[in-house]
């Protein structure tokens, strides 16, 4: 087989790029909110700072500027950009370093100098290559070639199907010779290139995978077997990166003639840089809450949490008697067992090994709902008074109900309306076997757990300003919800407790100085009947 000529790029993948740019049609706010939402698809790590920083982060830091001040906003602002590090963008990172660490114990002699602490493929895609790579090789030589090479991302992607709006479409056929020959020969130079610019690799593969879904209108829901309908844990960008990166692997004589010894080795590196990442991350996650809290107590020379107007001048912290710690201690349990439970609810599936396995360099939406579950129950823990705790349960269940489900539900309900009022336009992939007879629950369950957005890869060139609404309408319900919203709620509750426990105080004071000033009274109105009997005066002074 005859490889392709690394510039190849240069022509298939520049024309799909400008073809789709030559169909953006809409206003000019749309087109550059396409193109940006497009470059946060790309760039997952940016995508998120950019939304979460967007919906959150900002908007919760600026109100607590405007509304309480200064110590709040500084606590909110580390609280929710160190949240955004620490949970989301730090992960991968530990990962990667734990990677390069146990790559060689673990792999041990017999590979060595096989690396495969960059690879990003899990035990699921591991399996699947080997399994196909056997099946493409030639048992006649002991060297891999090209042609082996090329017939194994000929078998990989016949028989792969991905979800186009309500079917199935199986890629080979759909492709025809053409272009699955053309797919699989970008594919097979990219296993060989030897370039030392990554990104020479990373756009060859881009090509393949745009040729794929600009053909199928597919690629984020991947099956072999549709029958069952169980999607493969990978989206196709995903699995063409893991398939490049291994067939890489398969070139090496060692790996080779050891595949299934190779596939063990591998998994258990998978197991062991995500298990032991998680250890590191989630331990960090929790104490993040704690490290803030201790800045403004340092700062501020005084205990309590600075959620209250005047946490400055140092009057808002209360010790608890034992009985009041008691009863707050249970709360936060309550709050914490709240909190662990919507999350197992979000998942809506059984915990597992595979829930934990990285396949990029951004967490899982699994990993994520682990990582966030732990910072908040943290949070919660870290409160100093029942204000705290209130505002923190309401927050933190809040935004985690809204950045992994509710922020989908918007995505999807403006997709569902732009679907009905154009019947041509796919924004949408539905798994769901409900129909238009079924009962409403069926439906509704459906459109809950097996109705997914389109990827901006997925949808038609003249349909990707639509698909920007509906990024859009998830966006802004997540920052009128979470960066709006929330916070005044919890600030007009907190303000409430806090005149209504003025408001109590107040009146203890006064009563008691009434029992007081009449317990006075009547001893010196016996005192003064005895001397001259008048006791009026004696009276006035009491309740000066």
């Amino acid at each position: 087989m005859k490889l392709l000529p690394i510039n190849n790029k240069n022509g298939a993948c520049n024309n799909v790029r400008v073809n789709r740019n030559e169909n953006f049609k809409g206003g000019a706010f749309l087109d550059l909110a396409t193109k940006g939402l497009q470059m946060c698809d790309k760039y997952p790590m940016i995508g998120v700072a950019v939304t979460d920083s967007v919906a959150t982060d900002v908007p919760r830091t600026v109100f607590d500027l405007v509304k309480t001040g200064v110590p709040a906003a500084m606590e909110t602002m580390r609280r929710e950009f160190s949240g955004l590090f620490v949970n989301c963008l730090m992960p991968s990172f530990i990962v990667l370093g734990v990677a390069k660490l146990f790559n060689k114990p673990i792999l041990g002699d017999r590979f060595n100098g096989v690396n495969m602490s960059s690879s990003w493929a899990n035990e699921e895609s591991i399996n699947n290559f080997i399994n196909t790579f056997k099946k493409s090789m030639d048992i006649s030589s002991s060297k891999t070639n090209p042609d082996e090479i090329k017939l194994f991302f000929t078998n990989l992607l016949t028989g792969l199907n991905g979800r186009d709006g309500d079917k199935w479409i199986e890629f080979s056929s759909t492709l025809g010779k053409d272009k699955l020959n053309q797919v699989t020969d970008i594919l097979t130079n990219a296993v060989f290139n030897q370039s030392t610019d990554r990104n020479t690799v990373k756009d060859l593969i881009a090509e393949a995978s745009s040729i794929i879904t600009d053909t199928t209108h597919a690629g984020e829901i991947l099956t072999y077997d549709t029958s069952k309908g169980k999607a493969l844990t990978s989206n196709l960008s995903e699995l063409l990166r893991d398939s490049v990166d291994m067939g890489k692997r398969f070139t090496n004589d060692t790996v080779r003639s050891n595949l299934d010894n190779f596939a063990k080795k591998a998994i258990k590196l998978v197991n062991a840089k995500s298990v032991l990442g998680l250890a590191i991350i989630v331990p960090l996650a929790m104490s993040v809450q704690s490290i803030n809290r201790a800045i403004t107590r340092h700062k501020y020379k005084h205990k309590g949490a600075p959620i209250y107007k005047d946490f400055e001048k140092g009057n808002t912290y209360k010790e608890m008697t034992t009985g009041e710690k008691a009863k707050f201690f249970s709360q936060k349990l309550l709050a914490a067992g709240s909190m662990v439970s919507l999350a197992l609810l979000s998942m809506m599936k059984k915990p597992s090994l595979s829930m934990f396995q990285f396949k990029g360099m951004f967490p899982t939406v699994d990993q994520c709902r682990w990582i966030a579950t732990a910072t908040f129950v943290s949070r919660m823990f870290a409160s100093e008074d029942p204000n705290e705790l209130r505002e923190s349960t309401v927050r933190d269940m809040a935004s985690f109900a809204g950045l992994y489900f509710l922020g989908d539900y918007a995505g999807k309900a403006a997709a569902s309306i732009i679907e009905s009022v154009k019947p041509d336009v796919k924004l949408l992939n539905r798994t769901g076997k409900s129909t238009a007879d079924s009962s409403f629950i069926k439906r509704a369950g459906d459109w809950i757990k097996n109705t997914s957005l389109k990827s901006f890869d997925e949808v038609l060139p003249k349909h990707k300003n639509l698909r920007s609404i509906c990024q859009l309408a998830s966006l802004g319900f997540s920052i009128i919800s979470l960066g709006l919203l929330l916070p005044a709620y919890n600030r007009r509750v907190t303000e409430k407790k806090v005149a209504e426990a003025k408001e109590k105080e107040l009146k203890s004071k006064m009563f008691h100085k009434n029992n007081d000033s009449r317990f006075i009274l009547e001893l010196r109105r016996e005192k003064s009947l005895s001397n001259d009997g008048i006791y009026h005066v004696v009276a006035q002074d009491c309740f000066k």
